[in-house]
């Protein structure tokens, strides 16, 4: 009668404390555990809740979870088990776990290593994620997929081998990794996860095995180590920016069985081949003949590039294509390139030479002006160091200018009427500015950062409204006004903040 009333009054204990209970570890730590099945008498390190690790958060040392406690089978770690307790050095596991919760060890920046037993059949998202000293992880357990984020941010962590038993890594599995040099992927691969390899900037080698079908979105994005990639005959999808900023890469190779990618006359670039655009390429690459596009940043701050000549029969060229190739020198745009996305050029502080096509009806570069025209508008779409901004110019496009900084000074001619958002933004060179009497309107962020900007000599004698920020961060700058127009100026909405406002 006794030993049924202890017990009845155990478990009213456990009810009464949302089925919570502890016990002393090997160690003599105190740690939580939580009743999941109250009639097979499992239990689970932890109640699952964030912020609620199954230990002192301070806790400072090696930690031994035992099998079993209190006639409970200790069968998983809880979502957040031991997450944020930054002291944690080392954990020893159970045989008898089968389940690990997501961020179970997330934080545990002490941490070194760690062992996950062979029964485990499910490991949750971010695991391991910012573990900063965690070196080794050793996968008694045959797992079919990495879970997303599970060691996102481990940047003391060196090598890594993928179990034979992953056909998946999941998104940013790896994610700043910043220590990581080497991985070695399993023959049964199928899936790269998006930003899977995210900024791993010292892995300097990887094999994609025959076999992976599908990378991801940004998957080596800014792996800036690595030189080399072969992309397998597999491979039918490689997401959005998969490969942007390897800055090291020299050599793209496709496999030649490939059905859905090239790379055509060994262009050390990636083709699909359907569309024949260039979807991603290297300081080494070419461009090859048959290709009609070339991506949204697919060349994209690829230093080392020198020159972009196009090949007859290209048409567009997308969106930042080749913004801050800082090596750029020249461009050539034959008469069949009439798309161009925003801002194609967009930090190439080195171009001095744009050359169109005469016979092209879309744009031109009147008289080597070394700028990009749109005919039909007559808007400067962009311009380089030692741009000659034609007569016939209205207008200066968004972003036309934008980070050139071996930009000194600007003088626009009578005519010119508008200056778009952001078109001498972070032009960190430019001294001085000579706005013409026809102006009538500046666009955001027009002159945004043009930190060494000493003169800005306006000829309009009434004073266009401006945006707010269109000479934000030129605050050591003094405005030019026209004769008996000072006090126009002074009360003048965003003109007015000029610190020195002169009449010529």
């Amino acid at each position: 009668m006794k030993l049924h009333l202890v017990t009845i009054l155990a478990i009213a204990l456990l009810t009464s404390c949302g089925n919570t209970f502890t016990t002393k570890t090997k160690e003599d730590a105190s740690l939580s555990l939580h009743v999941t099945d109250q009639t097979e008498k499992i239990c689970q390190v932890g109640d699952g809740e964030k912020g609620q690790p199954a230990i002192d958060a301070e806790y400072d040392g090696h930690i031994t979870v035992p099998s079993s406690a209190d006639d409970y089978f200790v069968d998983a770690l809880g979502d957040y088990a031991f997450a944020g307790c930054k002291k944690l050095k080392s954990v020893t596991l159970p045989a008898s776990i089968s389940r690990i919760g997501k961020e179970a060890f997330a934080s545990c920046e002490a941490l070194s290593d760690v062992t996950i037993p062979s029964r485990v059949k499910h490991i949750g998202e971010g695991i391991f994620s910012g573990c900063t000293h965690l070196t080794a992880v050793k996968l008694r357990c045959t797992p079919t997929r990495l879970s997303d984020n599970m060691f996102a941010k481990c940047t003391a962590m060196r090598a890594f081998s993928v179990p034979q038993s992953v056909d998946t890594i999941g998104d940013y599995a790896f994610k700043e990794c910043t220590a990581l040099e080497k991985v070695t992927l399993p023959d049964g691969l199928e899936t790269i996860g998006i930003e899977a390899f995210h900024s791993c900037k010292n892995l300097k080698e990887i094999t994609i095995p025959e076999g992976v079908k599908t990378i991801g979105e940004g998957a080596f994005e800014n792996c800036s180590s690595l030189t080399a990639i072969h992309i397998p005959a597999s491979v039918t999808s490689i997401g959005a920016a998969a490969f942007l900023g390897c800055t090291s890469l020299t050599e793209i190779t496709v496999d030649s069985n490939n059905k859905t990618y090239d790379s055509r006359r060994g262009c050390n670039a990636i083709v699909e081949t359907a569309s024949n655009t260039l979807l991603f390429g290297c300081k080494r690459s070419a461009m090859p003949e048959g290709i009609t596009a070339v991506a949204d940043k697919a060349f994209y701050g690829c230093t080392g590039l020198a020159s972009a000549k196009f090949p007859t029969g290209m048409l567009s060229v997308g969106e930042r294509a080749f913004a801050f190739c800082t090596d750029l020198k020249s461009i050539y745009m034959p008469s069949s390139l009439t798309t161009l996305g925003l801002c194609p050029f967009e930090g190439c502080t080195s171009l001095t030479s744009i050359d169109i096509n005469s016979e092209n009806p879309v744009f031109d570069s009147h008289n080597g002006c070394n700028a990009i025209v749109e005919t039909l508008t007559n808007t400067l779409r962009y311009g380089c160091r030692n741009s000659d901004i034609p007569s016939v110019v209205t207008k200066i496009g968004d972003m036309a200018f934008s980070h050139c900084h071996g930009l000194t000074s600007i003088r626009l001619h009578e005519g010119v009427k508008s200056i778009g958002e952001g078109a001498f933004a972070n032009c960190h060179g430019l001294k001085s500015v000579a706005l013409p009497s026809s102006m009538a309107s500046i666009g955001d962020r027009a002159f945004l950062n043009c930190k060494s900007l000493e003169t800005v000599d306006v000829r309009m004698r009434k004073p266009p409204v401006i945006p707010e920020n269109s000479f934000e961060g030129c605050a050591s700058a003094r405005l030019v006004v026209p004769n008996g127009r000072k006090q126009a100026y002074q009360s003048a909405g965003t003109w007015s903040e000029f610190g020195k406002i002169e009449e010529r």
